[in-house]
């Protein structure tokens, strides 16, 4: 039976939900055919203090935004040169060939930037004669560290990042356009927005304005959805606190002009999104993915300088959400859209439908199938 290992960490959600996403899709499509393990390579393969990024990186991003925009920009250009990507990997080797020890596999698929470089430095150094996907959760400017052309096989996103790894000479064969992945409940939803509704007893015909700031409750949700409830609006809120218990608390504790339903952590937000009419939330590739699946707009009301930036002019472009920085800009944003029986809500419904992906997990899923089976064939690329 083919044994999957993924190489993730959970700094931010997406990287650990594509690797179940796809998880999922094997399973669903080859039942008991797989077996497989995530690890967590920044925690369990990292030198102290780097190995306690999975617990610092919520306060770093909210805490000094611009630092981490910082590092990100400068990370995207020392490691255009050979020489310190080649010393990167070095100085990482003795913990990869550890890694290479403890999981044996028959694929590797990498869905975090960092480690694509030192991991498939390692294994072809071993002679480790297994294939290596990578798997890119960013979205529409990934990171230069994605992009090897030592892997055998790259997934992309989007078009912009497919000619990213074209302008950074990745032979056209190793990259697959697939879209990115999104667990398969977003894409095989059946409820309508009236079962949806019923099934989570919010009102049926209400505007539902649907407020999330990731599974760690990031960004300023409290600030922003008082300013949204100051206005006289025909709509009510729906705010998911995620696993921030002290800010689903302080939620609770306010006076609400109008029904607002509070969440803590969720398994069911494709049924929330189902049933919502708009969502505000900041430009993290997964929560627009799955937005995008269930064809829900978005009010983008925040982005990470330099690493998410890139995706609020994707989808902006696109017609399939606005972009509106801070409080009182989500509020007024909020409001225009829900205006005029609203017409621009209406067009953004539209919008959203074009970079929608509900396909990209079940392919990404056959490509693992092809390459763990030994079956490898030649990928097409898909611009």
């Amino acid at each position: 039976m083919p044994h999957i290992v993924y190489l993730m960490s959970d700094t931010g959600g997406g990287h650990r939900a594509a690797c179940r996403a796809i998880e999922t899709a094997l399973n669903t499509r080859y039942p008991a055919a797989f077996t497989a393990q995530l690890v967590d390579m920044w925690r369990d393969y990292t030198p102290f203090p780097f190995s306690t990024l999975p617990d610092t990186y919520v306060k770093w991003v909210n805490w000094s935004p611009g630092t981490y925009a910082a590092q990100y920009w400068m990370n995207d250009r020392i490691w255009r040169s050979p020489a310190l990507s080649n010393a990167l990997c070095r100085q990482m080797f003795p913990r990869m060939k550890l890694f290479f020890e403890r999981y044996p596999a028959d694929l590797y698929l990498c869905a975090h930037s960092v480690f694509v470089r030192p991991a498939i430095h390692a294994l072809r150094k071993l002679g480790i004669q297994k294939p290596f996907m990578t798997v890119i959760t960013d979205y529409a400017l990934p990171n230069i560290m994605w992009y090897d052309p030592r892997v055998d096989l790259t997934t992309i996103p989007t078009e912009a990042a497919y000619q990213r790894g074209v302008r950074l000479g990745l032979p056209p064969e190793k990259m697959v356009m697939t879209g990115a992945p999104v667990h398969p409940k977003y894409t095989d939803l059946k409820l309508s927005k009236a079962e949806a509704r019923d099934a989570l007893g919010w009102s049926p015909t209400a505007r539902i304005v649907l407020m999330v700031g990731g599974g760690d409750g990031m960004g300023t949700l409290q600030k922003t959805a008082r300013a949204i409830d100051r206005l006289a609006l025909d709509a009510e809120l729906v705010i998911i606190a995620g696993r921030n218990t002290a800010l689903k608390k302080s939620l609770e504790a306010c006076q609400w002009q109008r029904p607002t339903h509070i969440y803590g952590f969720v398994n069911n937000l494709e049924v929330m999104m189902r049933a919502a009419d708009l969502l505000i939330t900041k430009a993290g590739p997964a929560t627009l993915t799955e937005a995008a699946t269930i064809g829900l707009p978005m009010v983008i009301s925040g982005a990470i300088r330099f690493q998410e930036s890139p995706n609020v002019k994707y989808v902006v472009s696109r017609n399939a959400g606005v972009f509106a920085p801070g409080a009182r800009k989500v509020a007024a944003a909020v409001a225009e859209l829900l205006a005029d029986d609203g017409a621009h809500l209406k067009v953004l419904s539209e919008g959203v439908k074009t970079i929608a992906e509900p396909h990209a997990v079940w392919r990404i899923a056959e490509l693992v199938h092809t390459y763990a089976t030994g079956n490898t064939i030649a990928a097409q690329a898909n611009p």
